[in-house]
């Protein structure tokens, strides 16, 4: 068996360019193998956890998808709003921890601006349980304060101080707050949430600011912002509100007590449950690149068989040689089953080596937020070990056909 080990190595050394190649295509191989994997695993969980610490989101009635993807993701039809005293009643229910008010609607130069209060930036979470945090300035202090996403920031090169003006509603038919300055607090440190392309204001300056806006017509009532901001306006509408529990265990009760609140009419959808039934709509996607997963897997097992089958009549002689000084059938079988464990076990090596280092660049340097794990789960050492079993059987292909070919073949001077 030693003897066998060493002509192994021999042969390979007396080819190591074809089998360096080799060992580079399979680690490609599996770099791409377990990429996707890992990518699609960390995309999934860093999606599932957009908003996490979050009990219940409440709206008007809407399908729980139309809630979440207007209330999170700023996305969908506007939903029908709800009363400001709505708010009220639910933060007073027994076992409600914290409230937040949200109003959707306005924008400001294409990203969705989103009035609130401070505890939105004190209670959100995402993610592992991440809070906002901050890369400038701070939450909101005066009347007239923004707190600008991340991707807001650094696409229009916002500086803490500048003055904006937000517009009424969105898209071609925005029209904008032009007597309105709101100066910037506050930026955001980057999360991979829709929170990075937002604008946040406080609601009673949402409230204050449309009172010059009737039936979607600005009428100028020579107001100035001063007197506006000192005004005690209250918000009369929002669109959903964000609730935190204090016991989370209760949240089916929880829901069916804001449902039946009297005098409104409110749905309350649990997020995880919601964003899991988004992602699965979703799944066409994460299905692809299983399937590309999949072809990477078989064109890096028939790019081994093809090498091996292509460096096979540089060894005709050396087979032969072996053959006519007695080596069995199953001593050459041997050989090149044990050639494919060493290029197979190399790539996976080298290709884990350089996945690492991969990795740690995008953990570290190019996407800190969405953080991709560094060692393989039960799954992807699954795939590795029938990468390497189906390596091992692949190599009779090549091990039969220099079987076949004769002793005199293999020996014959030929001119």
């Amino acid at each position: 068996m030693r003897i066998l080990w060493l002509l192994t190595f021999k042969s390979i050394y007396n080819r190591r360019t074809a089998f360096i190649l080799s060992i580079i295509s399979i680690a490609i191989s599996v770099v791409l193998l377990l990429g996707i994997d890992r990518i699609t695993k960390a995309s999934k969980e860093h999606f599932l956890n957009t908003i996490n610490r979050t009990d219940l989101i409440v709206a008007a009635p809407n399908g729980s998808l139309d809630i979440l993807l207007n209330l999170i993701f700023h996305m969908s039809d506007p939903l029908k709003e709800v009363d400001y005293s709505a708010y009220e009643s639910v933060s007073k229910l027994e076992g409600v921890k914290w409230a937040v008010p949200l109003s959707v609607g306005d924008s400001f130069k294409s990203y969705d601006a989103v009035s609130t209060t401070n505890g939105y930036f004190q209670y959100y979470r995402y993610s592992t349980s991440k809070r906002l945090e901050f890369a400038q300035g701070g939450d909101f202090k005066k009347f007239f304060d923004v707190v600008v996403g991340s991707d807001v920031a650094k696409t229009l090169k916002l500086q803490i101080g500048e003055t904006i003006h937000l517009s009424h509603s969105s898209g071609p038919d925005a029209h904008a707050h032009a007597n309105r300055d709101f100066h910037i607090c506050g930026i955001l440190k980057p999360t991979g949430t829709p929170n990075d392309e937002s604008v946040f204001f406080q609601l009673k300056a949402d409230e204050a600011i449309h009172i010059e806006w009737q039936s979607g017509h600005f009428v100028d009532m020579h107001i100035s912002s001063d007197k506006l901001a000192h005004m005690g306006i209250v918000p009369k509408h929002i669109s959903g509100i964000l609730v935190g529990l204090k016991n989370r265990s209760d949240v089916l009760g929880a829901a069916e007590k804001i449902e039946h609140l009297k005098g409104h009419n409110l749905k309350a959808v649990i997020p995880a449950k919601a964003l899991s039934k988004l992602y699965k709509l979703m799944k066409n996607m994460q299905d692809i690149l299983t399937v590309i997963s999949g072809m990477v897997f078989i064109a890096a097992i028939f790019g081994m068989i093809s090498t091996m089958l292509a460096t096979l009549n540089d060894r005709r002689r050396e087979i032969a040689i072996l053959r006519s000084l007695g080596a069995t059938v199953k001593s050459i079988f041997f050989l090149f089953a044990m050639e494919a464990f060493i290029i197979v076990t190399g790539g996976i090596i080298l290709g884990n080596i350089v996945l690492g280092m991969l990795i740690f660049a995008n953990n570290t340097f190019l996407n800190k937020v969405l953080q991709i794990g560094y060692l393989p789960d039960i799954y992807e050492s699954s795939l590795l070990l029938v990468m390497i079993i189906a390596a091992i059987i692949v190599s009779v292909i090549p091990a039969i056909k220099s079987y076949k070919n004769s002793l005199q073949d293999g020996l014959m001077v030929k001119i």
